[in-house]
């Protein structure tokens, strides 16, 4: 199993609407793909200054899905012009999906 980690700043501007959109759009990608995803996101609870805005973890059974998922046009489509900055990180475990 393939974890995807983003941790994304939104700029000033973004507004409760704008962060609206690109969570929804993010709830909505695993329906519109066509292999299984799971994925988890939310805003940062505010206990540590430095951290990012947002996170989202997304869990593929392969890793060649998520190589698809980078250049699907759902994923593509996920509002980001109100991200100021992103940060990502892949690994495996060895667990089943």
């Amino acid at each position: 199993m393939l974890i995807h980690c983003l941790t994304l700043v939104f700029k000033d501007s973004a507004s409760s609407a704008d962060v609206e959109a690109f969570r929804a759009a993010l709830a909505d990608l695993p329906a519109r793909l066509p292999f299984a995803v799971r994925t988890r996101q939310g805003a940062d609870l505010g206990v540590r200054p430095a951290n990012a805005d947002y996170a989202v973890v997304t869990e593929f059974e392969h890793a060649e899905d998520f190589a698809a998922y980078l250049v699907h046009p759902a994923h593509v489509a996920v509002p980001r012009d109100h991200v100021a900055s992103m940060q990502s990180v892949q690994f495996e475990l060895d667990e089943p999906f």
